[in-house]
């Protein structure tokens, strides 16, 4: 990173951080304009997309500012990114301040600062708003409106729906958890190789409740066998390895994960972003290949998702392990008393 060389001790650089979804974790990017490369604060990456932050100011009246966020849309990146996460309305956003002194010096070519030893002990500044809405959207740009917390609308109280047939959960997230709990590894009745830790909850069906391992025994009590699902894809048991990796050949039962946010060269690659939940998320192959990244080869690739239904959920939690004194319930999150309650007899 050469152009690091032109700085001065006393560049400051704007980081800047949206919240995603319940463990999804943080986007992270910058836009400097004395570099186009991504750089590394405190260990963790922030990418470079070309944005301008503009009217953050106090005012002695004590009316609150509304800073705006114009951010380059370079191949759609930015509005997949806000697809099906309502806008990212809601949404936690950080501005972090920093001298360029205080980079990682992994963003130096020979791993030297040459501006001396960071003496880093606090931000110049640390800003927490919240994105309060969309104001512009095209192929270009997407611009958005951050608030202070003390100024905020467009929220919905209450914030969660009332549905009666479909999990309102993000699927590994809160209230789901599944996978999050090391108390339980999963339904019975799946064979897990590769030194998987069984805890992070083992995939078990696609959206449409087609589970991956078929069906061994008609009597195997307490296991995902005793729910009617939809079809297998018959594969006899699952093998992980990882990280998937374009170096790698994987045959039919390998699972892997990839990361939400792909890591892009945005000038040259199409950004590729479905709405998925979580920075893990599995994907079983189904097919042998090589070099077929699972978010563009679905036909290889099926990944581990629920279909937010009750049947998807006893498909992971119906077992005497997930259903104890403690825990006596199926975490669906829906509603389904809401159903209109009709006592007259059917014939």
């Amino acid at each position: 990173m050469n152009t690091f060389f032109k700085l001065n001790n006393y560049v400051i650089i704007d980081l800047f951080e949206i919240e995603l979804e319940p463990n999804e974790g943080f986007l992270r990017f910058h836009g400097s304009k004395n570099f186009n490369k991504n750089i590394f604060f405190q260990n963790k990456e922030y990418t470079f997309i070309p944005c301008e932050f503009s009217s953050f100011e106090t005012n002695s009246d004590g009316r609150q500012s509304r800073p705006k966020l114009q951010i380059g849309n370079i191949n759609n990146y930015f509005s997949k990114i806000m697809q099906d996460r309502n806008d990212l309305i809601g949404k936690n956003f950080n501005r972090k301040k920093v001298l360029a002194r205080d980079l990682d010096v992994s963003n130096f070519d020979d791993g030297i600062n040459p501006y001396g030893i960071s003496n880093f002990n606090t931000y110049i500044a640390f800003d927490k708003l919240i994105i309060n809405a969309k104001t512009a959207e095209n192929i270009n740009i997407v611009e958005l409106e951050l608030v202070t917390k003390v100024d905020v609308q467009s929220l919905s109280i209450p914030a969660r729906k009332v549905t009666n047939d479909t999990c309102s959960w993000n699927y590994r997230c809160y209230g789901c958890n599944y996978g999050n709990n090391k108390s339980y590894s999963g339904p019975k009745g799946i064979t897990i190789n590769g030194g998987f830790n069984t805890y992070l909850g083992v995939p078990v069906a696609d959206e449409n409740d087609k589970v991956f391992v078929n069906k061994t025994s008609a009597t195997n009590s307490g296991d995902l066998y005793d729910i009617p699902y939809n079809g297998s894809y018959n594969l006899t048991s699952l093998m992980y390895k990882g990280e998937w990796s374009s170096s790698t050949s994987y045959v039919a039962g390998d699972f892997i994960y990839v990361d939400s946010i792909s890591q892009l060269n945005l000038e040259s690659d199409e950004a590729v972003l479905v709405s998925l939940n979580r920075p893990k998320n599995f994907f079983v192959c189904i097919i042998d290949n090589s070099n077929k990244f699972p978010l563009q080869n679905t036909n290889v690739w099926i990944q581990d998702k629920c279909s937010r239904t009750l049947k998807g959920c006893r498909l992971r939690f119906n077992d005497n392990t997930r259903l104890t004194k403690s825990m006596p319930y199926l975490p669906f999150g829906a509603f389904p008393a809401t159903f209109p309650y009709d006592n007259e007899s059917k014939t």
